[in-house]
């Protein structure tokens, strides 16, 4: 939705999506399937009755195992929840976009001077602002085989971002704030989908939706 107050603010909300487990996505999504592969003597004992005691044939095999609390991983869950719950803001956004990131030994940097693949940290700031901002905002999240669309609305200022205290290289006489004209949606999954437009006329001022 689009909002015009005393604090303009505009936000991005996708369609409702199922319901989510803990860990922020579904288990099972429709069209896939949960592939087993027994060896033969665990088959055989729970199902095939071709061994010589058929005790252990329908009597569970799982041992109740303690719950172990991570403090950190609650604290992950927490936010994860308060974000699609009540959203997050354009800043928080930039805020991680800045964030520096260690490296873990899968994807490790190779050095040129040494010729050795060492850990190392990344980091991304913004050295000059353009005319002209587009933030393209990350539509889906990438875990092993798991591809999950982000369902947390986005909220952002229509007039008034400022990038003063996040640009390193400022020019003279340039502001680095900026006012929103347009929002691009998708709608769909990572292999297709539909997008629309929010829009201002800048004869009348008035927002506009563009769904061809």
């Amino acid at each position: 939705r689009i909002q015009s107050k005393k604090n303009k603010a505009a936000s991005v909300k996708p369609q409702p999506q199922a319901p989510a487990v803990a860990d922020g996505g579904p288990l099972i999504r429709l069209g896939e399937g949960l592939v087993v592969d027994w060896n033969d003597e665990a088959w055989d004992k729970a199902f095939g009755g071709s061994s010589k005691t058929s005790e252990e044939q329908g009597v569970p095999t799982y041992l109740t195992l303690e719950t172990l609390n991570d403090t950190a991983l609650k604290i992950v869950q927490r936010r994860r929840k308060h974000r699609r719950t009540q959203g997050i803001t354009l800043d928080e956004c930039l805020d991680e976009f800045e964030r520096a990131e260690v490296l873990s030994e899968q994807d490790m940097w190779y050095c040129p001077r040494c010729k050795e693949h060492r850990r190392a940290s990344k980091k991304f700031d913004l050295w000059k602002s353009p005319d002209i901002l587009v933030a393209h905002l990350k539509r889906f999240s990438s875990s092993g085989y798991r591809r999950d669309k982000l369902d947390v609305m986005v909220d952002f200022p229509i007039e008034g971002l400022d990038l003063t205290s996040r640009v390193i290289q400022k020019e003279d006489g340039k502001d680095e704030i900026y006012d929103l004209i347009a929002v691009d949606d998708h709608y769909g999954g990572l292999g297709g989908g539909h997008y629309t437009a929010y829009a201002k006329n800048f004869v009348d001022g008035r927002w506009y939706n563009y769904n061809g």
